[in-house]
């Protein structure tokens, strides 16, 4: 009799043992997807459209001082690129013509393809022919270049630095963020791989963009203070 009563009080030991073990796998599992979500944030808390997510539409004034709205371009392959005139790597990727001829090739592929060229620095917000002049002298004609001085853009998209790109296609998705090339030296030679190029020749033969993703280089986007 005792010895069914210790066989029965140890089984209750295990099972209530091992309901603690789930508990805590339970809770553990709970706090990497909490750190997940911590992580998508960046430093002030804002949330970025992840690769593989619908872009929502959005405003933005251009430097003529027209409000754009992203859905215009319903529809069609967008290209943003965030730009500033007074970064070094972003103006090596313009004078030495990598931009212009990015633009021109992409635009052999899909003719329709939107370029839009965004500044998020918050000290030129209210220079924006600064921005026009730049990107004209060097022969790059986009189909907007906006002026993001409050940065709601830029942290929607969670653009890092000039240069910045990301290829959001027909439907709407973001398939593409990252760098504009594989350059080795961040732009002091082009590299073998336009990631953009790359991305509308994969969607222009009904493929998944690969990468999605790569580690943008370049100066880091001057966004306002406490935005």
């Amino acid at each position: 009799m005792k010895q069914n009563r210790l066989i029965s009080m140890f089984a209750v030991g295990v099972l209530a043992l091992g309901a603690v073990s789930l508990a805590a796998q339970a809770d553990g599992t709970s706090k990497k997807k909490g750190d997940a979500a911590q992580k998508a944030k960046d430093s002030k808390g804002h949330t970025a459209i992840e690769v593989g997510a619908k872009v929502p539409d959005f405003t933005a004034t251009d430097a003529s001082g027209k409000q754009v709205k992203f859905s215009e371009y319903a529809g069609k392959t967008v290209v943003l690129e965030w730009i500033n005139p007074d970064c070094p790597v972003c103006r090596k990727v313009s004078e030495s013509g990598l931009v212009k001829k990015m633009i021109a090739d992409a635009k052999a592929i899909d003719p329709g393809v939107v370029f839009l060229m965004v500044n998020s620095t918050a000290s030129m917000a209210s220079e924006p022919k600064k921005s026009t002049d730049y990107l004209s002298s060097h022969g790059v004609q986009p189909n907007a270049t906006l002026i993001d001085g409050d940065g709601k853009v830029g942290r929607m998209f969670g653009a890092k630095t000039t240069p910045h790109l990301f290829v959001v296609d027909s439907k709407g998705t973001l398939v593409y963020s990252g760098a504009i090339d594989d350059s080795a030296d961040r732009g002091e030679t082009a590299g073998k791989t336009n990631y953009v190029i790359n991305a509308l020749t994969q969607l222009k033969a009904g493929q998944s963009v690969s990468p999605g993703s790569t580690k943008a280089y370049g100066c880091s986007v001057k966004y306002a203070k406490g935005s």
